[in-house]
């Protein structure tokens, strides 16, 4: 059966340090919104190809927004056709910060997340093209200043609605909300009733708070297709999932699931490959994933994957953990556009200790708790050397009390 959090509602309220983040319907959006622009040969993304994407989608929110296929045809058209130029609205908002750090203070984390949020998109479209985003090596366009207001001001409003789950709704939101855009200039050239919009959307949000379903990262995803958090799909499919997930190996997906949301969180901060700091970014990321989603693993697996509690035990807070890693981020452009992002050999190693320490300790399955020992307790390389090494300097800088976390019994090697 299904397993679902007893603690925490489907969308994030009740997850305490967590980050705020766009969710994978709004990376979709912002994925579209760049090949478009990309197709457009635009020298920026603004807000008006964001907002076409948006209403020509099959989102709730689009829907709301320019409600009918007459009236989002038409709005969509009237944006493609323009192909950026036409406008009275140059889309850089007065006073919008335009590079990345410009925000300070309670907007920090915002901007971190916009840009990380970016350099996810640019990855993610260079692994789904195969024609001249991925080949002609010319620099992916960035975003206008108008664009990144609506971008920071989507994850306010979510903020402010209590959810760390920023959703399209909360962009269509930001688009009808910020004067002075190129997205207000279609929708006031097309005729369409902003403030109805923004009625419609109000009762959308009032929809979403009782829906008993959060949105599901790919990790999540992963989980449920191969049967680790409740049938999905087919008998046949879901073990077809599990084994290509590496359930023969680690007994389980969950640490395939990390590695999925590891490579994430290195390309949020503008690394090419997978290092260490990234499976410890994965295993907070993936326990923030379940959580937003209602989910939680049975209790077979709970016990070999409690990393992250051990973790919060010990004084993370997620948002603190991403803050210290972004700190070190370079800008989008250092971020991979096409390809894979694969393991380091360090990252490597620290999966092949995870497996032996879970060998010595006799457990049935390879989990984060062996991970996360391997990640503390693994042989640094010269490059690792030095204040322990990246992971504990990096576990120092958001908080947490590494001796004591190191000294958990069932994170002692050989324990």
């Amino acid at each position: 059966m299904g397993q679902r959090g007893t603690t925490g509602a489907t969308d994030g309220t009740a997850v305490t340090g967590a980050t705020t983040e766009f969710e994978p319907d709004v990376m979709d959006l912002f994925v579209k919104t760049l090949r478009r622009a990309v197709g457009r040969e635009l020298s920026s993304v603004g807000t008006d190809t964001l907002l076409g994407e948006l209403v020509s989608g099959d989102t709730d929110a689009g829907e709301t927004t320019a409600p009918g296929i007459r009236k989002a045809g038409s709005l969509s058209g009237s944006i493609a056709g323009r192909a950026g130029r036409g406008w009275v609205s140059d889309d850089e908002a007065p006073g919008a910060p335009t590079g990345a750090g410009a925000e300070a203070g309670p907007d920090a984390a915002d901007a971190r997340e916009v840009d990380a949020a970016w350099r996810e998109a640019r990855w993610r479209l260079g692994l789904g093209s195969r024609g001249p985003a991925a080949d002609s090596g010319s620099a992916l366009p960035g975003m206008s200043g108008a664009m990144r207001a609506c971008l920071l001001l989507a994850l306010r409003s979510a903020r402010a609605e209590g959810t760390v789950s920023a959703r399209c709704r909360h962009v269509a939101r930001a688009l009808l909300e910020l004067p002075d855009t190129r997205a207000r200039e279609a929708l006031l050239l097309e005729r369409l009733d902003v403030a109805a919009a923004s009625s419609a959307l109000d009762r959308l949000d009032a929809r979403a708070a009782t829906e008993t379903e959060g949105p599901e990262s790919r990790g999540v995803t992963l989980l449920r297709r191969a049967g680790t958090l409740g049938r999905s799909g087919n008998v046949l499919s879901r073990a077809l999932t599990s084994w290509t997930s590496g359930s023969g190996v680690n007994g389980s997906p969950v640490l395939f699931a990390v590695s999925v949301e590891a490579a994430r969180q290195a390309v949020r901060c503008g690394r090419a490959a997978v290092e260490p700091v990234d499976l410890l970014l994965g295993t907070s990321a993936l326990d923030r994933a379940l959580s937003v989603s209602g989910r939680s693993l049975p209790a077979s697996l709970a016990e070999a994957n409690a990393a992250a509690a051990l973790m919060r035990r010990h004084g993370l807070r997620q948002d603190s953990l991403v803050s210290a890693a972004s700190a070190s981020a370079g800008p989008y452009a250092a971020a991979p556009d096409s390809g894979g992002v694969r393991p380091s050999a360090a990252a490597e190693r620290a999966m092949a200790r995870a497996r032996l320490t879970a060998a010595e300790q006799g457990s049935p399955t390879v989990g984060t708790v062996h991970l996360l020992s391997a990640l503390l307790h693994g042989t640094p390389t010269d490059a690792d050397a030095g204040a322990g090494g990246p992971v504990t300097a990096l576990l120092t800088a958001a908080g947490v009390d590494v001796a004591a976390l190191r000294a958990e019994p069932s994170l002692r090697p050989g324990a």
